[in-house]
């Protein structure tokens, strides 16, 4: 099966070659924290606000500072929020300061005059030059007289990018790139990486330097360099290239052993009595693999998250064992 690289598939096997093999080959299940969660129901009330027939439902809870101000905006995020299991205080406290943190920057991309045209979570498919990329933008604004392109996407994260990931950062390669060949007129692209839980009228927004052609061509080559490599990953692949053989990254990004996280058992407790975090795949656990009628693979979850009525109709399901990541599993023994 051809692989359709994305930022975060590219690099997941440059971090770990056992949390991708595990991951993208295996398709073993993946924690979700509350973090991910709330980064969704924000990113679908951006969407949903970002659209020119929804101007006055904005207006209204900017206005007000509240989300809750427009009942479309509260139906929508109570509906995601109870689809996910974020509807605690804590939770619905954080979303609703994210949300009004982000719509308060430029939210419609009018610093620079309306744009010529704007787009949110706008899909892309590109293949060709011997690789094939996906994703999508969260925002995008096109202005066609100064051919500008502006770039956003909402980051939900604790941390802002430090080091590597601030200097030469895979997403805001995938992002002009994908641009480059869906608007090739728009020659000055910019991204923009907002972190909602940071003031994005101060440090909060991070503005990455223009991308030369030369560098993006160069990008090019390495996507048809590691398109080849995921296509043939194996076993072998998987055991080359532990997170844990890494050390710890001295730039200030999150990588290398940091990744493993420092948890010795599944469950052990930090000073403050919360469950210190590790590796999703960093130890054992017995997990549904479910398929459809025709043996093909569905989807799969934690046994403690499975419900028969995940099966599709005449498809099949197994409980299977996971033993944990072998580096870890060595270090046990």
């Amino acid at each position: 099966m051809e692989v359709k690289l994305s930022a975060s598939r590219i690099k997941t096997a440059q971090s770990c070659s056992w949390i991708y093999w595990t991951k993208y080959k295996q398709k073993l299940p993946d924690t979700n924290n509350d973090g991910a969660r709330r980064g969704t129901v924000c990113h679908n009330v951006f969407e949903f606000l970002s659209k020119q027939k929804t101007k006055t439902q904005f207006n209204k809870v900017v206005k007000a500072k509240d989300p809750f101000a427009s009942k479309a905006v509260k139906d929508l995020i109570m509906s995601d929020a109870t689809e996910l299991g974020v509807t605690d205080e804590d939770n619905m406290t954080m979303i609703k300061e994210m949300i009004l943190n982000g719509l308060s920057c430029n939210f419609h991309g009018e610093d620079l005059g309306v744009p010529d045209e704007a787009h949110a979570e706008l899909d892309f498919e590109i293949e060709q030059n011997g690789y094939h990329i996906r994703g999508f933008i969260d925002q995008l604004f096109l202005y066609k007289d100064k051919k500008i392109a502006i770039i956003r996407d909402y980051k939900t994260s604790k941390k802002m990018f430090e080091g590597k990931e601030k200097e030469d950062n895979l997403q805001d390669y995938m992002y002009c790139l994908a641009v480059k060949h869906l608007f090739p007129e728009y020659v000055n692209r910019t991204s923009e990486f907002l972190f909602l839980k940071f003031d994005l009228n101060k440090n909060g927004l991070m503005k990455m330097e223009p991308i030369e052609e030369d560098d993006l061509e160069g990008f090019e080559l390495q996507l048809a360099s590691v398109q080849n490599y995921l296509e043939n990953f194996n076993e072998n692949d998987a055991v080359a290239n532990f997170a844990a053989d890494k050390g710890f990254p001295s730039d200030g990004s999150f990588g290398g052993k940091l990744q493993c996280g420092f948890a010795k058992e599944k469950g052990q407790l930090k000073k403050d009595g919360t469950v210190m975090w590790h590796c999703p795949y960093k130890f054992d656990f017995f997990y549904a693999e479910i398929k459809d009628k025709d043996g093909e693979f569905v989807s799969s979850c934690f046994q403690e998250d499975f419900n028969i009525e995940m099966v599709p109709e005449e498809g099949s399901h197994e409980i299977k064992y996971y033993e944990g990541c072998p580096k870890h599993l060595t270090n046990r023994n």
